[in-house]
């Protein structure tokens, strides 16, 4: 079919050409184009945008832009197949610009007509950074403290991968473990094996596409006689109840206990499928414990992991139960009433005696 329509089209050309005026000009056939395209090195996603600009060309016709449907290609070198087009009232020779979602491409080329060109483009998008802030420390003790930052924006990623760096200087020369956030909110990380009574810097980090850090703090550990700051310790996750139809609450809890003996603090994060949900900042007095406790409610169903501070649960949400279809009511039978109809049918016999009587009577 595809070769029947090229048959025709060129057909149709000719008809064209032979139709026209001796001194009528014929218009240039246009100059097409085909091939590889890239956004900030990686193959340029399907729907991409290519687009040819330049003096005398024609854009906003159908060819010129041309959207991409296979990743990474623009154009076909397929004769058959579509390419990008460009036609117009057009020197030769003239330079021709070339756009990728509207941002120049770093390729031009010459136009001439009837001319088919393979030519590969690359262009670069300004990229979102993600954002993050660095956090107050906590629980900082002799030897431990806990880093705590919140990833505010995550750019143009879909997710990002959270750390801190920290040391003696903003040189920094560690990095806590990195952890993956896909949706912004607080995130925090405990350092231990710390010297005592010594500064440390650090900062927030965030890995999205491109990477952003917070600003520099400080925290100072205390001195070896204050006592054991060991962070309190979170315990005994409870998730109730573990089923639940859409909409209806379910309660998370923790018990976090201050093993230590001083006054200590500790982030407690609630995550739901990997995402962070809500924080909660608990100071302990020494030996003491105390419960914490989230609630969340879902409006789509599922199994739903739960994660708090490394200990883990889930629960499940159900459709709501479909109400069952009302009967009708049971039909009423009245049972017959035979004495009545009796007597009903009695009186008709002797009202039609009575009348045949006296209608005979007046006969005679």
């Amino acid at each position: 079919m595809k070769v029947m329509a090229v048959i025709f089209t060129v057909l149709a050309v000719l008809v064209g050409v032979c139709a026209t005026p001796v001194n009528a000009q014929v218009p240039p056939l246009p100059h097409a184009f085909y091939g590889a395209v890239e956004i900030n090195g990686s193959p340029a996603p399907v729907g991409t945008e290519v687009e040819v600009r330049g003096e005398g060309v024609v854009t906003g016709v159908e060819g010129n832009p041309i959207v991409t449907t296979e990743l990474g290609q623009y154009g076909s070198a397929d004769p058959l197949e579509p390419k990008l087009v460009v036609e117009g009232n057009i020197a030769d020779g003239a330079t021709l610009t070339f756009y990728v979602n509207g941002v120049a491409t770093d390729q031009t080329a010459e136009w001439h007509s009837g001319e088919v060109t393979e030519l590969d483009l690359t262009v670069t998008m300004p990229v979102v950074l993600p954002t993050v802030s660095t956090g107050a420390a906590t629980g900082i003790g002799n030897t431990a403290a806990t880093l705590n930052g919140i990833l505010t924006d995550l750019g143009d990623a879909s997710s990002a991968e959270v750390s801190f760096q920290w040391g003696t200087t903003t040189d920094y020369g560690n990095e806590t473990d990195t952890q993956a956030m896909t949706s912004t909110g607080s995130f925090s990380a405990t350092l231990s094996d710390l010297t005592t009574a010594t500064t440390y810097h650090f900062r927030a980090k965030a890995v999205g596409e491109g990477t952003s850090y917070g600003i520099d703090r400080t925290l100072t550990t205390t001195a070896g006689n204050v006592g054991d700051t060991t962070p309190p310790r979170i315990s005994d996750i409870s998730v109730s109840p573990s089923e639940v139809n859409i909409g209806e609450m379910v309660t998370i809890s923790v018990l976090v206990t201050n093993t230590g003996s001083a006054s200590g603090s500790c982030a407690v994060t609630l995550e739901i499928n990997g995402a962070v949900e809500a924080t909660e900042d608990v100071t302990l007095s020494a030996g003491a414990s105390e419960e914490v406790t989230f609630t969340t409610a879902k409006d789509m169903p599922g199994s739903y992991s739960v994660a708090v501070n490394g200990l883990s649960g889930s629960f499940t949400v159900k459709e709501m139960p479909a109400l069952p279809p009302t009967a009708p009511p049971p039909e009423v039978k009245l049972p017959i009433k035979w004495p009545v109809i009796g007597g009903i049918i009695a009186g008709v016999v002797i009202v039609g005696l009575l009348i045949f009587f006296l209608v005979r009577r007046r006969a005679q």
